[in-house]
């Protein structure tokens, strides 16, 4: 993916409400080995990254116009409004390690489902670790090997790149072929208030 970049100001002198107002998101940086910096960015630049950028390499450019790479680690919204509160940016090393969560992409056609049965999907994204250059757009699931009800696709059945690690248990199920019963009776249990203590 294209490695996009946004600009950042440090933060004025103002509470965030009224940054806010005026049309920039509080930001702070961080990272190992240099200080917190608060810093503000402009709402609507930021708003017009594209959704996948979020969990890919950042430039970000600072008042003195030096450039750091940088993940995007939180995003805290108000959703009612669909208003960016605040913003944490992670400086990284580009030849560290890092772990990121990118989307899990379905592809193919279940025999299972041809049979009748349904997919129960339990996950729409995957914890993984590699460099920060090497963060794929996302981690492809192949629907055709479940041949039958029943059968599930788990973490370590995935076909990944040789320069990524899932960070989620290998044992976890992924997507599994149900009858039509059993994933109405998952989606209105899920569906149902815990009872409070």
């Amino acid at each position: 993916m294209e490695k996009h970049r946004l600009k950042a100001n440090v933060r004025e002198n103002k509470n965030p409400r009224m940054l806010r107002r005026e049309g920039f998101i509080p930001a702070t940086l961080y990272g190992p080995g240099s200080q917190s910096i608060s810093l503000q960015v402009c709402q609507k630049e930021f708003s017009s990254l594209p959704y996948g950028s979020h969990s890919h390499v950042l430039e970000l450019e600072l008042d003195d116009k030096t450039t750091v790479n940088i993940l995007i680690r939180s995003i805290e919204r108000k959703i009612i409004k669909n208003e960016t509160l605040n913003i944490q940016f992670y400086k990284v090393d580009m030849n560290k390690l890092v772990t990121v969560s990118v989307g899990l992409k379905y592809v193919g056609l279940a025999p299972a489902v041809k049979a009748g049965g349904q997919l129960l999907e339990l996950f729409q994204e995957v914890q993984i670790e590699c460099l920060p250059g090497q963060i794929p757009d996302n981690l492809e699931v192949d629907l055709t090997k479940l041949e039958k009800i029943d059968d599930a696709i788990h973490f370590k059945d995935l076909n990944i790149p040789n320069y990524v690690k899932i960070v989620n248990s290998p044992d976890e199920v992924v997507v599994k072929a149900v009858t039509s019963k059993v994933k109405a009776t998952e989606e209105t249990s899920s569906a149902t208030p815990a009872a409070s203590a």
